[in-house]
C-alpha cells in the first residue's frame, strides 16, 4: 500500500511563509518542496493571491488549516478554489450575525442616515464633543462666565480717602502694606467689635487713675496724666489738678525702685513737661507737691494711696510705630489698633473718633468707641495679672 504523498502544512509553513513570519529554515524547506510538488505550488501561489484581496482584512483571524478541510472537501478541489469557499461563507456568515444584532428601527434609521453606530456608541460620541450652543458668547460675555460672583463684604469702612473692606471670613482688604501680626489684630478687633486689654499695660497697674477720676470729680488736688498709660514721647507732660490755696507746686519722678529721676522746682501753673529723656521701656511714678500759703506742704498721691505709674514706649516699638507712619500713616483704623496695643490710650482713642467721622453711620466704629471708654473705666480698677 502506497503511503500519501508529503504536502506542506497550512498552519506550519504555509501562512507563515505568506505572512512573512517564517524562519530561514521554514523557508527554505518550503522553497525546495514547491519547487518539486505543483500542487503545493499552486495552493501558495493563490494564498499570496487572496492575501492581497480586500477579504482578506475580514477573514484574517479566520484560519482554516489544510488538514481540516482536506478531509470533506473532494478529491477534485483545488486548494485555491477551497480557500475561497471558505472565506465567502465566512463573509456569508458575519453578515448575517451583524444582521440579526442591530434592531429593526436602528437599521431603518442607519438606512435613512447613512450613520451606523448603536445608541452607546453616539452616546459615547456625544459625550466626547460639546454641546452644541445656540448663541455665540463674546471673550467678554466667557470671561464673565468663567469669574465667580462677588463676594460681598461684611464691614465697609473709609478711612483716610480708601476703602476698608472685611470679607465674611474676616479677611481684611485694604491695608495691605501692614505687618501681619497688626493685620491680624485689625481683624480681630473689627471681628469682636471690641478693643481688648491692651498687653502693654498688663502686670504695672497701679489703680492711681481710679483714684485720679474720683478725686477730679471732687475738684481734690490729684495728678491728672500721665497715669496707669504708656507715652510716646520720653519727656512728657504732667498735668495734675491744684489747689486755690497753693502758692507753687513741684514735681518729682521716681524710676521703678523708686530713687528720685528728676525733679521739676517750683511751678505755679498745673502742668509741666520734664527737660530730660526718660528711659525707654522704662516704668515711672511720679508725685506733686504743693506748697501752702501757712508754709506747710501737700503731696499727692502718698501712701497708703497707689502711686501714680506711667511707662514710656520702648525702642522698638518706636522703630515699628515710625515705619507704620511711613506705609500707613494716614489710616485712622490701623494707628488706632497700634496705639492700644502698645498702650497708648488717649492716642487710640483720638484715632478712633477721627475714623467715627469719616463714618457716621457705622455701628462697627461706633461699638469700638464704646468699648475703649469702657475698658478706660475697669482697667484702672486692676492691678495686672
Amino acid at each position: 500500500m502506497m503511503s500519501e504523498p508529503f504536502h506542506l502544512d497550512y498552519e506550519q509553513h504555509l501562512e507563515p511563509y505568506v505572512d512573512g513570519q517564517a524562519n530561514d529554515i521554514d523557508r527554505e524547506i518550503v522553497d525546495s518542496h514547491v519547487a518539486l510538488c505543483s500542487m503545493c505550488a499552486a495552493e501558495l501561489r493563490d494564498l499570496f493571491a487572496f492575501k492581497e484581496q480586500p477579504v482578506a482584512a475580514i477573514t484574517s483571524g479566520a484560519h482554516v488549516t489544510s488538514s481540516r478541510w482536506k478531509q470533506w472537501l473532494p478529491q477534485w478541489l483545488s486548494p485555491a478554489l477551497a480557500t475561497a469557499i471558505v472565506a465567502a461563507v465566512f463573509v456569508l456568515a458575519m453578515a448575517v450575525l451583524l444582521w440579526t444584532r442591530y434592531p429593526t428601527s436602528e437599521r431603518a434609521e442607519q438606512a435613512e442616515t447613512g450613520s451606523p453606530g448603536t445608541d452607546k456608541q453616539r452616546q459615547a460620541v456625544e459625550k466626547e464633543q460639546p454641546a452644541p450652543s445656540s448663541t455665540a458668547h463674546t471673550p467678554q460675555e466667557e470671561r464673565a462666565e468663567l469669574t465667580p460672583p462677588r463676594e460681598e463684604p461684611l464691614i465697609t469702612l473709609n478711612d483716610a480717602g480708601k476703602q476698608i473692606l472685611v470679607n465674611q471670613r474676616g479677611q481684611l482688604a485694604g491695608l495691605d502694606e501692614l505687618p501681619p501680626d497688626l493685620k491680624k489684630n485689625v481683624e480681630k478687633v473689627l471681628a469682636t467689635r471690641r478693643l481688648p486689654n491692651s498687653p502693654a499695660l498688663t502686670g504695672w497697674l497701679t489703680g492711681a487713675g481710679n483714684l485720679r477720676s474720683e478725686l477730679a470729680e471732687q475738684s481734690t488736688f490729684a495728678p491728672l496724666q500721665p497715669t496707669d498709660v504708656v507715652v510716646e514721647t520720653d519727656r512728657p507732660t504732667f498735668r495734675w489738678r491744684g489747689l486755690e490755696t497753693a502758692l507753687h507746686y513741684v514735681v518729682t519722678i521716681y524710676d521703678a525702685k523708686l530713687r528720685q529721676v528728676v525733679s521739676s522746682g517750683p511751678v505755679t501753673g498745673t502742668e509741666w513737661t520734664t527737660p530730660n529723656s526718660l528711659e525707654r521701656g522704662g516704668t515711672y511714678s511720679w508725685q506733686i507737691s504743693a506748697a501752702l500759703k501757712d508754709g506747710k506742704a501737700v503731696v499727692s498721691p502718698k501712701p497708703p494711696l497707689p502711686e501714680a505709674r506711667f511707662r514710656v514706649l520702648d525702642q522698638r516699638a518706636i522703630a515699628e510705630l515710625a515705619k507704620l507712619k511711613e506705609s500707613a500713616g494716614s489710616s485712622h483704623l490701623a494707628m488706632g489698633v497700634f496705639y492700644w496695643r502698645h498702650g497708648l490710650i488717649e492716642e487710640s482713642e483720638r484715632e478712633f473718633q477721627a475714623l467715627a467721622q469719616t463714618n457716621p453711620n457705622s455701628t462697627v466704629v461706633a461699638e469700638l468707641l464704646a468699648s475703649i471708654s469702657a475698658t478706660k473705666r475697669h482697667i484702672r480698677h486692676k492691678t495686672g495679672n
